[in-house]
């Protein structure tokens, strides 16, 4: 049973959840353990409740989807075009000679506006080998995460991160990470 936001208050951190079949009910601080300010109504969330079952409570309140993060000074203009559209399923398109590329996009080509995402002069790739790419977001890598997955940086390259987000519950996506010359975004419109 999908529950969702009903109402969210940022001010008081006070809201509602409701499922297909219950609610809306109450939330509060003390029932929001990882301290979430941003709740969106609609939003889908994991809800814990209390109580002999006429008579539940609500005892928490968790993001059932967790975004991946955009941290400061990672965002790369060339994925604009896509950004705001936050496309939701992607998979590997080509990968051979120093050529990575992506589709992006919502289920198919034919549900909406995709794009092809090209790296070239790819000179590593980190994370590809288990990949499940679904919800991503495309930015540069930070320096910290340079360091923990050992990429090198030759002359001209930049590293690139795919960032998957996760269910609340399941163990986090392997995000991918691309050294490369050069990315290009090319939209393919729906067909």
């Amino acid at each position: 049973m999908a529950w969702r936001v009903h109402s969210w208050c940022a001010a008081t951190a006070t809201g509602e959840v409701a499922s297909p079949h219950f609610g809306p009910w109450p939330f509060g601080a003390a029932h929001n353990p990882e301290a979430t300010a941003d709740f969106v109504v609609g939003e889908e969330v994991v809800v814990e409740l209390d109580g002999p079952k006429d008579r539940y409570t609500v005892r928490s309140v968790v993001r059932a989807i967790r975004p991946a993060g955009m941290p400061a000074g990672t965002e790369c203009a060339a994925f604009a075009p896509f950004a705001d559209a936050r496309p939701g399923d992607l998979h590997v398109d080509e990968h051979a000679g120093g050529r990575l590329r992506f589709w992006v996009g919502d289920c198919c080509a034919r549900c909406g506006p995709s794009w092809l995402v090209t790296f070239d002069g790819v000179s590593e790739i980190r994370g590809l080998e288990d990949f499940d790419g679904h919800d991503p977001v495309f930015r540069f890598a930070t320096g910290d995460e340079v360091r923990a997955h050992a990429l090198e940086l030759p002359e001209g390259a930049r590293a690139y991160g795919i960032i998957l987000t996760h269910r609340a519950g399941d163990p986090p996506r392997k995000d991918v990470f691309v050294v490369a010359t050069s990315v290009g975004v090319e939209p393919l419109p729906a067909s």
